[in-house]
């Protein structure tokens, strides 16, 4: 696959992410991720021989889908903060269980300190 072909598609890939997560569709959602993360692998397999040597349209390419995959992270860290907080809306808060203050029953026997 060439650079401008691999780039091509992780800027699709890019744009079904950002329509799935605004329109909730987590299956999609993660199915695009999985091939953003294999296109994002192509691209830098296909960017390993020119080293810095990238022509300036395809830099300013690369630029462009590395501001709109900072813009798709900050979006799902938006919606995971308002996840978390309907769903602490509908869940009562739960006290630490492991490490919580004891309920004064005493430990079993062998716990305990002789005498």
């Amino acid at each position: 696959m060439s650079l401008d072909d691999t780039l091509t598609s992780i800027e699709a890939q890019l744009q079904d992410m950002q329509a799935a997560l605004l329109a909730s569709n987590l299956q999609t959602f993660e199915d695009t991720a999985v091939q953003l993360r294999g296109a994002a692998m192509a691209l830098a397999q296909a960017l390993a021989p020119v080293a810095g040597a990238l022509e300036p349209a395809a830099a300013q390419r690369v630029q462009a889908i590395g501001r709109q995959l900072t813009l798709v992270r900050d979006q799902l860290a938006r919606v995971m903060a308002l996840t978390e907080r309907q769903a602490a809306s509908l869940l009562p808060p739960v006290e630490g269980v492991t490490y919580g203050p004891s309920s004064g029953a005493a430990g079993a026997r062998i716990y305990r300190a002789p005498g």
